[in-house]
Order: structure tokens, then C-alpha cells, then sequence
């Protein structure tokens, strides 16, 4: 037998063209996969959902808090040290680092 003999075949047999895929086989394989597992991926899609929606209204919050610190400051209501200690203060609150507008 030559040396790299079957490597050269399997280097062959990969150039052969790929079948076509069937999508619906596909589909019809991963569902059936997944059926035992479906409340589970229902139940954490809910739990993702709650996530988000909880992620979202701390931005809202803190650009709000913003916005109101910036029309005190502005009105002059608030002078300039509790400005940045406020404005600082909400910074801290935002994970993502400075504050939203």
C-alpha cells in the first residue's frame, strides 16, 4: 500500500458534492429531539422575557433620574456640588457606566 493512500481517498471523497439539505427533515429531527425538553425551553424563554423587560426599565430610570437632575441643576435649584454628587450617584446606579440621555 502507498503511504497517504488514505488520506488521498478521503481528500477525495470530500470534494464530492454535498446533497442537497432538507429542511423539513431537519425540522421534523429537531423537534423531535427537543419534544421531551419543551416545557423547559418554554419555562426559560418566560424567565428571559421577565429578564429584559426588568433590564430595560433600569435604563429607563436612570435616564429619567438624569433628566430631572439636569432640569434642577439648570432652574438652578440645585447648585453645582449636589449636581455632580446626584449626577454621580446615578452613574454608580448604571452598570453600563455613564449616565443614559
Amino acid at each position: 500500500m502507498i503511504p497517504g493512500a488514505g488520506l488521498l481517498g478521503l481528500l477525495l471523497q470530500a470534494t464530492d458534492p454535498l446533497p442537497p439539505l432538507d429542511f423539513g427533515d431537519l425540522l421534523t429531527r429537531l423537534v423531535t429531539y427537543l419534544g421531551p425538553y419543551t416545557e423547559y425551553i418554554i419555562i426559560l424563554f418566560v424567565f428571559w422575557l421577565f429578564a429584559r423587560r426588568g433590564a430595560q426599565k433600569q435604563g429607563d430610570f436612570n435616564r429619567q433620574a438624569q433628566e430631572v437632575l439636569d432640569e434642577l441643576y439648570q432652574k438652578g435649584e440645585i447648585s453645582e456640588k449636589a449636581y455632580q454628587k446626584f449626577r454621580q450617584d446615578v452613574t454608580l446606579r448604571n452598570p453600563g457606566g455613564g449616565p443614559r440621555r
